[in-house]
């Protein structure tokens, strides 16, 4: 990013105006009294245009501002207009380039009947937002023909003066040519006397922003007045010299930005009869080759042609395309810049659903699909299937060169597709070298080979390249699950025994619960407090203990008849909940706190033994004594630490927690539950990025959640894109990945490990309940990354891949104890935590246990 001061300084102040908050709501009568004072004048003006009514749904042709900017952009060629978005300055690349593309569709739809005048052939080139603090890098909206993005400054109200007034223009630019203005002066023609002053230093750079919504503040007799003064205010300055009025469209063009405009020369191959064509062809390439522009050769037919040979205007039902690779392995991308080819691949729309498919002889890897559309349609961009659409031409006739003489001084990023029956006749194949020569060297045009061009466009943030990379494993990940063999259920069966061991053998015979962590090394103990996640863990595993046959009916009510006395929680504050933790050779001792997370863990489980069955009474009792409604504050559940209610939302437990509330009757809120359902690509996306903001991300809760209570879309997404890094990692490295949350046998005790979403290589990050900073180090990473052995389990339950079936054995190999399977495997040094063992990981690989074996209900 470079900022105004390394562009060069104009004479005069390059100046603009902007004409915001033109919607269907304002006063249509004193908008065109504004208008019409700019059009009188030919004085360039730039309007902000919501394309969208109250309800979000896209204005069409017939509606009122649809006829009002007709009219208007018939008439003359001062008026401009913008896709007003409010929210693109907060928004990722990714949803900067949705948002750009679905605002400029709904734009140019609504003036898609001027298209046949040539009124509206100018593209769509700046894009309008509202100021935030901290705003994102707008690289998302170049994919959208988009170079220009204006970010409007938060005023004052009209009467107020003060720094609000005036804000200093201030200009960035982006390495992929986009350009960002900030700032400007308010212009209140209701109390309008004479242009503001230019302000000190004086600037290169001056905006003159008008609402139309203050508008209606005068009458129109005085609206009139004030605005002919202002326009003439406007000319008498750059008569004087003092300013040079511009449209925002040339404002990359009049200034150092460094523009480039992109163009992508596709020669299509002579088809199996046109033999005849295949000298000149070659001859052609060759000539290419010796000028040095760059060229993409592709295989006829061509997509996007009906049988006539006319190009289609959008996707249809079946569309040839590209796919173009997006990201390469960490280990690939160090060694070298090469990129795997593109891949030819049907775009196929469903008739009834909409919903887009890619056909294709070959395995694709993480990539886009690339389609086209004339340059006429303008539809450029991402769109909603997440395919990039790019605008193209075709030259097939000596009378299309023409298109080489029109793009000299253009601005379009373009893809131009030469087409054999072009290049039979010599003079023009000279014609076509000399032209594609002069635009490579006008010193605005960069020329590249189409997975170039295409990939320029892509988002290339951590997040969009790993939703490819979870995309390019899914048709690997949906494999159906192989019904487990008799030697593979005997193993299951032994593997359950083992966990079950450590209920044996620690149970409490007064309070029927277990420790939370036994050290069976020398010097070691019992930790005998338990949280409610522990105390959810141990009532699942009895469940499971109970389905797989390792225990009978009567010995668990028993044992469930002991523990549950034992959370009935404590009064503190006039609420009763279930305590944070309990000891474990006490009965019902504990401390005042709750634990939101924890607490949905229990419901989870209690849900669990309610629908196991035989304490369905007691339980609606017991869970009806917690005053769980007052924790949930605005949807949110909140946790009480010290008297005080803290928020739990800001979880990767929160979503599981809010499905155990809600499974008792209790509204409670998911950080994780953004999808809309109109756009796949976009919810995805969304959740990924919420995810991030949370933390990163391990197998627990999302697999808890499917072995409990049935996997969400949401969790279920999420473990595909983990279980699909895990896989990566395996493949380029070697190395055994299984992250989750669990005991070590070494400081801080316990660890937080997951897939960090937002880093820019792939990464296993640690965290400790603390937070402390030395325990997120690269150094301690890799020294105490482990592979958590009840995760193991439930991968094998819950995935069925080879992957999941190597975990399984790693564990089984390394973690096997007298005291049930150990807690953790250190993937540094492959030495499991051999005296050191824990209730949730055994409880947890018994659930799973039985899950895999079809026990649970």
């Amino acid at each position: 990013m470079r900022t105004a001061a390394a562009l060069a300084a104009p004479a005069v102040q390059q100046s603009f105006v902007v004409l915001s908050d033109v919607s269907e709501e304002v006063s249509f009568s004193h908008l065109i009294t504004v208008l019409d004072a700019l059009t009188e004048r030919n004085i360039p003006v730039i309007c902000a245009v919501s394309p969208f009514d109250a309800a979000q749904s896209p204005l069409g042709p017939a509606s009122k501002m649809a006829q009002l900017l007709a009219g208007y952009l018939l008439a003359g060629g001062n008026i401009e207009i913008a896709p007003y978005v409010p929210e693109l300055a907060r928004q990722s690349a990714h949803f900067q380039a949705r948002s750009a593309f679905e605002a400029g569709q709904s734009l140019q739809s609504m003036l898609a009947p001027l298209q046949t005048t040539g009124a509206a052939s100018t593209p769509l080139q700046t894009i309008i937002c509202d100021e935030t603090a901290n705003p994102t890098a707008p690289t998302g909206v170049r994919s959208a023909g988009i170079y220009n993005v204006l970010v409007l400054p938060k005023f004052l109200a009209p009467e107020v003066k003060g720094p609000e007034f005036h804000r200093p223009v201030q200009s960035q630019t982006w390495e992929n040519g986009t350009v960002r203005l900030f700032g400007g002066q308010r212009v209140s023609l209701s109390s309008y006397k004479a242009l503001p002053a230019a302000g000190d230093p004086t600037p290169t750079q001056r905006l003159f922003c008008l609402s139309a919504q203050e508008f209606s503040r005068s009458s129109p007799k005085e609206l009139e007045v004030a605005a002919n003064q202002f326009c003439e205010d406007l000319l008498l300055a750059e008569l004087d010299g003092d300013l040079s009025l511009q449209p925002l469209s040339d404002l990359q063009l009049r200034n150092d930005y460094g523009f480039r405009r992109h163009i992508s020369w596709v020669l299509v191959n002579p088809g199996s009869d046109e033999g005849a064509l295949a000298a000149p062809f070659a001859e052609f390439q060759a000539a290419l080759r010796a000028q040095g522009t760059a060229f993409t050769q592709v295989a006829a037919p061509l997509d996007g042609e009906t049988e006539a040979g006319q190009p289609k205007s959008r996707l249809s039902q079946s569309q040839q395309g590209y796919w173009v690779p997006s990201d390469r392995s960490d280990a690939v991308a160090a060694q070298d810049d090469t990129w795997p080819g593109m891949i030819p691949v049907e775009i196929a729309t469903s008739p009834t659903t909409a919903a887009v498919t890619v056909r294709t002889t070959r395995p694709l890897g993480p990539g886009v699909g690339v389609a086209f559309n004339p340059l006429q349609s303008q539809r450029t961009g991402f769109d909603r299937n997440g395919f990039l659409l790019l605008s193209r031409v075709d030259i097939r006739t000596e009378a299309d060169l023409r298109i080489l003489q029109d793009l000299k001084g253009g601005t379009d990023d373009l893809v131009i597709f030469i087409h054999p029956q072009s290049l039979g006749f010599a003079p023009v194949r000279r014609a076509l070298l000399a032209g594609m020569s002069d635009l490579r060297d006008d010193g605005v045009t960069r020329v590249l080979q189409l997975d170039q061009f295409a990939r320029f466009r892509f988002a290339s943030d951590p997040i969009s390249a790993r939703r490819r990379k979870a995309e390019s494993v899914q048709p690997e990940l949906a494999s159906s699950r192989k019904p487990l063999s008799s030697s593979a259920r005997a193993a299951l069966l032994d593997d359950a025994r083992v966990a079950w061991r450590y209920f044996e053998r620690f149970t409490n015979k007064t309070t029927g619960l277990c420790p939370a962590t036994v050290n069976s090394s020398p010097g070691g103990r019992l930790h005998e407090t338990v949280t409610m996640w522990d105390v959810g863990s141990h009532i699942n595993g009895l469940i499971a203990a109970t389905q797989i046959g390792l225990l009978d009916r009567k010995a668990f009510e028993t044992r469930i008849r002991k523990i549950l006395p034992n959370i009935a929680g404590r009064v503190s504050q006039g609420r009763r909940l279930p305590q944070g933790w309990i000891r474990t050779d006490r009965h019902r001792w504990g401390n005042k706190n709750f634990d939101g997370s924890d607490g949905g863990r229990l419901l989870a489980s209690l849900d669990n033994l309610r629908r196991f069955g035989g304490f369905e009474d007691r339980l609606d009792e017991l869970v009806g004594s917690w005053n769980l409604q007052e924790i949930v504050v605005d949807g949110r559940i909140h946790s009480v630490i010290n008297e005080k209610l803290v928020s739990s939302y800001v979880s990767h437990s929160a979503h599981y927690s809010a499905i155990a509330f809600r499974r008792w009757g209790i509204a409670a809120a998911s950080p994780y539950e953004v999808f809309q359902g109109e756009s796949r690509t976009d919810d995805q996306m969304a959740l990924l990025e919420m995810a991030s903001d949370i933390g990163p991300i391990g197998a627990e809760p999302l697999l808890l959640e499917a072995m409990e209570l049935g996997i969400s879309p949401e969790s279920a997404y999420l473990a595909d894109v983990l279980y699909s890094a895990q896989l990566e990692e395996y493949r380029e490295t070697g190395q055994l990945t299984c992250v989750s949350e669990g005991p070590i046998d070494r400081s801080p005790w316990f660890t937080y490990q997951g897939l960090q979403l937002d880093a820019a290589t792939r990464t296993w990050a640690t965290d400790t309940v603390g937070k402390e900073p030395e325990y997120r180090t690269p150094e301690f990473r890799e020294n105490h990354l482990v592979v958590s052995s009840k995760s193991a389990f439930l991968w094998a339950a819950h995935q069925p891949h080879d992957y999941s079936d190597i975990l399984l054995r790693h564990v089984r190999e390394k973690s096997k104890t007298e005291n049930g399977f150990s807690s953790s495997i250190f993937v540094k040094t492959g030495r499991a935590t051999e005296a050191y063992t824990d209730l949730n990981t055994n409880g947890v690989i018994l659930q799973a246990i039985a899950h895999r074996l079809g026990a649970a209900g």
